[in-house]
């Protein structure tokens, strides 16, 4: 096989990559716009009934913890794609741009390795707990870890994406 054909496969699998990727991205968003609302609705008729008509529903509070918890863990990967996290960059910026980049990547591939262990250590926990039921629904405590193995892997994609990349071009700095 010649380079150039060789180039053109590992082209065409990053693209796939990529597009599969993004798909991940679209359905995870959608769950956090849901989980969110759900969120939202369920304290909203919590606090209704609390003090308009004096009464409570049992499971509220465990729901929405358990709503957030999976909206902040499914969203940490979406961050990790836009670069929106807390970063210091006051040394990188000033380093050249090949070694910058070569850092980039490096950091990037620790940060597999660490999420990889995240994701693996939610996956016994969560197995572990699965048979454990929650104190007011009839469902497991595990659904509690199961975001943070979810949001862990969708992490070490995110972070392949970038060692496969490099480092992402600056958005223009905002100006008032």
């Amino acid at each position: 096989m010649s380079d150039a054909a060789h180039n053109g496969v590992a082209n065409r699998a990053v693209d796939f990559f990529r597009r599969v990727l993004d798909g991940i991205d679209q359905v995870v968003a959608l769950l956090i716009i849901v989980a969110m609302a759900g969120m939202v609705v369920v304290v909203a008729t919590q606090v209704y009934l609390r003090y308009a008509l004096n009464l409570s529903l049992d499971w509220a509070d465990e729901i929405s913890r358990l709503l957030f918890v999976w909206s902040i863990f499914l969203a940490i990967p979406l961050g990790i794609k836009r670069g929106s996290h807390v970063g210091i960059e006051l040394l990188t910026n000033q380093l050249p741009r090949g070694f910058r980049d070569r850092l980039f990547r490096f950091m990037n591939v620790l940060a597999i390795v660490l999420m990889a262990v995240v994701a693996w250590q939610a996956g016994v926990l969560t197995g572990d707990q699965w048979d454990e039921p929650m104190s007011t629904l009839d469902i497991s405590v595990g659904f509690f870890m199961l975001p943070l193995l979810i949001g862990a892997v969708h992490s070490v994609l995110h972070l392949l994406a970038g060692v496969i990349a490099g480092v992402p071009a600056k958005a223009p700095a905002v100006t008032e």
